[in-house]
């Protein structure tokens, strides 16, 4: 059966979405290492059968985007000039979708020119850690090597098992990543993307960073003094922005706008979406919350 398509439109270490950052941190230390695959890792790398979900992502200022500019934020009238910011977000067979398409769609409401990239040598198509497929606007062979470019603000990676490991083991997006690095631009990951793309390659050394809880002890001695940290949902350190899952995929990308535009464009970015503010109480005897309590084992 043909696949349905469906278009996608388009200091403090512990933050809210909305708080700043001028931590300090140690100076940066490489050490280019690939670790083998953990044995808390296996059994975490099967992909799901393909579902029928397409989802392709129309840049901003296309016919199909400026449609819906006054929903998404791009084309109302009222929005606040930004300078333009150039991010780039890998994605690969097994990548978590709901962080992939949440960084993807915020940052370009708040204007910055996102280039989707397929780790997948030869085709752009992969299929997503539950079974959703994005189209991405360029593979990696036209984003690494020799000539390409090089003029990243932000390179945001998305979780998901096994898509982190397919991004971290690609041998020219590593040079990509280490570039960027070495640069001190802008580096973001979520879920198991710091835990499987930075840490074994001497990323996260002398930052405070935080992953999903299923590989946050992975992240090694790269804590030590901050590992205090490794339990907020989203953490800056500096270049650094990590944070844990899914459900904090949204905090996450409004904090990358932060970084990126600052503060006011990041609660223009969240007013429209309606995002639930950190200190928000319950209004009504009949509003739904998630309740906290941990579940009983």
């Amino acid at each position: 059966r043909a696949p349905q398509r469906v278009r996608a439109r388009g200091g403090s270490f512990a933050m809210s979405a909305f708080s700043a950052s001028n931590a300090p941190c140690t100076t940066h230390s490489l050490h280019a290492r690939v670790s083998p695959v953990s044995k808390a890792r296996q059994g975490k790398t099967s992909l799901p059968s393909s579902r029928n979900v397409l989802l392709t992502f129309p840049r901003p200022g296309s016919n199909r985007a400026s449609r819906f500019g006054a929903i998404v934020g791009h084309a109302s009238g009222t929005e606040t000039p930004s300078p333009v910011r150039k991010v780039l977000v890998p994605i690969a067979d097994g990548t978590e979708e709901i962080e992939a398409v949440t960084v993807i769609d915020v940052l370009r409401r708040a204007g910055a020119e996102v280039t989707v990239m397929s780790v997948e040598d030869g085709r752009n198509e992969v299929v997503c850690s539950r079974g959703v497929r994005l189209v991405a606007d360029a593979n990696v062979k036209d984003v690494a090597g020799r000539g390409a470019p090089n003029d990243w603000d932000l390179i945001a990676v998305p979780g998901g098992m096994p898509g982190a490991e397919h991004i971290a083991d690609h041998t020219k997006f590593h040079a990509v990543l280490e570039k960027h690095f070495r640069a001190g631009k802008l580096m973001a990951g979520i879920c198991a993307a710091p835990a499987i793309c930075f840490e074994p390659k001497g990323f996260l050394e002398g930052f405070a960073a935080t992953a999903h809880p299923a590989f946050v002890d992975e992240l090694g001695g790269s804590l030590m003094e901050k590992n205090d940290q490794a339990q907020c949902r989203v953490v800056v350190d500096k270049t650094m922005v990590t944070s844990r899952g899914p459900g904090t995929s949204l905090e996450w990308s409004l904090c990358l706008v932060e970084q990126l535009f600052g503060k006011d464009k990041a609660k223009e970015v969240a007013g429209p979406m309606v995002v639930q503010p950190a200190n928000a109480k319950l209004l009504r005897n009949l509003e739904w919350r998630l309740d906290e309590t941990p579940v009983a084992k």
